[in-house]
């Protein structure tokens, strides 16, 4: 559900928001991912790990303190270097100092993720899946809401912006409301050696964890800051809405299989030392969910995303068109990438996460040199297929178990 709301409601805020006003909400939502990384050092990863409650507890305070003092620290940067940083993510004069106004909310943005991620942990290790599903329904509910009440009342871009800072906002206030409500008595033992004791056991998350998912969330959202700054708020727009829309099935059904092949898989692999079976029956699943889609995109998404969301969407369906490849095979490898955990090959992933950052930067070189944002997406499509490829094949080798043995 939390998904599907923002999704069901695109075709009503894009005839509420220009491209331009997607651009610059797809430029703030990339700066908050990329500091959202570093905000808890990672130590947020490690509240389920501990054996006691009160170890746990502690780096639950330990993952929000830290959260604490890194977003005070970005809001000295954005005050101090406002319009240098909206300069910097952009040459479109129209929408720079939009941009710039809003930027004085990121350290107030990523401030609640930080936040949102240690509680949600700490719920996880309690096995509080409900009130983890209404913390994410609430924020869809808050982002829609706010968005289209203030695109109905013609206040954009900013309505774009204050929904979704609402929409965490009320997320959060659910979790906090929530954790006070029934306040674990671990937290009692919460303190100064505690936390230190705990700052020591966990530093490979923000030694190691923490650069490999950097990495990964800068690969993924260098298009963003690329055609941002080199093609202007209106292109950004188009490719916003169109990841939006193409992102969605990975997330609601890549998810999905990523919990069942989990847990089937893990249990194959540790009882009989292979899981290839799971693994070639869960690849002929996504395989086959995913060719339809594909095809459909490939012939018919301008058509479909300029009668959907609008005629000056169809940029977006033209974008669609050139990733729809692309797109296939990250739903298909995503789910079956968890293959590297299970054989304890996280070291493989660093490195082809660091290949999928050179395969994108290499992509949209050649597209600012060429002044062509279609052929670097082409680019982009071609050498992300082949780094999928690649992430399939390993995953199915670490599968038949004798590759994880060496």
């Amino acid at each position: 559900m939390a998904q599907a709301i923002p999704l069901a409601m695109s075709p009503i805020l894009t005839r509420l928001y220009t491209p331009d006003d997607f651009g610059v909400l797809a430029i703030y939502m990339s700066l908050a991912a990329v500091l959202t990384v570093f905000v808890s050092l990672k130590y947020d990863l490690a509240i389920i790990i501990p054996e006691k409650d009160s170890d746990a507890a502690n780096t639950t305070v330990l993952a929000i303190v830290i959260a604490t003092l890194i977003s005070i620290v970005i809001f000295f940067l954005v005050f101090g270097f406002n319009d240098r940083i909206a300069f910097l993510l952009t040459d479109d004069k129209e929408i720079q100092p939009e941009l710039a106004r809003w930027l004085y909310f990121i350290p107030f943005s990523v401030f609640l993720m930080g936040l949102f991620n240690a509680l949600s942990f700490w719920f996880n290790r309690k096995v509080a899946y409900k009130k983890m599903a209404v913390s994410k329904v609430s924020n869809s509910f808050g982002n829609v809401g706010g968005q289209l009440a203030m695109g109905a009342a013609k206040l954009t871009p900013q309505g774009l912006l204050f929904g979704f800072v609402a929409g965490r906002l009320v997320s959060v206030m659910y979790l906090i409301a929530a954790f006070l409500k029934n306040r674990d008595i671990a937290f009692s033992g919460v303190s100064k050696e505690g936390i230190k004791g705990i700052l020591k056991r966990y530093k490979r998350f923000p030694l190691f964890t923490m650069p490999a998912e950097a990495i990964n969330v800068i690969s993924n959202q260098i298009p963003v800051i690329i055609i941002g700054k080199f093609f202007g708020g209106g292109a950004l727009g188009n490719y916003a809405l169109m990841e939006r829309i193409l992102s969605a099935p990975i997330s609601l059904l890549g998810r999905s299989v990523l919990d069942v092949f989990k847990q089937k898989a893990s249990e194959d692999f540790i009882r009989n030392g292979e899981c290839r079976s799971i693994f070639v029956k869960t690849f002929k699943t996504l395989a086959l969910l995913a060719m339809v889609p594909t095809l459909a995109l490939f012939f018919l998404s301008p058509i479909v995303f300029s009668i959907v969301f609008g005629e000056e969407w169809q940029m977006a369906g033209e974008f669609a068109q050139i990733l729809s490849v692309l797109f296939f095979f990250r739903f298909v490898s995503s789910p079956l990438s968890y293959m590297f955990n299970i054989a304890e090959k996280q070291h493989l992933d660093m490195i082809w996460q660091i290949g999928l950052l050179i395969a994108t930067t290499i992509s949209f070189y050649i597209g600012i040199q060429k002044n062509d944002l279609k052929l670097a997406l082409i680019y982009f499509t071609g050498l992300y297929s082949i780094m999928y490829t690649i992430n399939l094949y390993l995953a199915y080798e670490f599968s038949k178990g004798d590759t994880a043995s060496n």
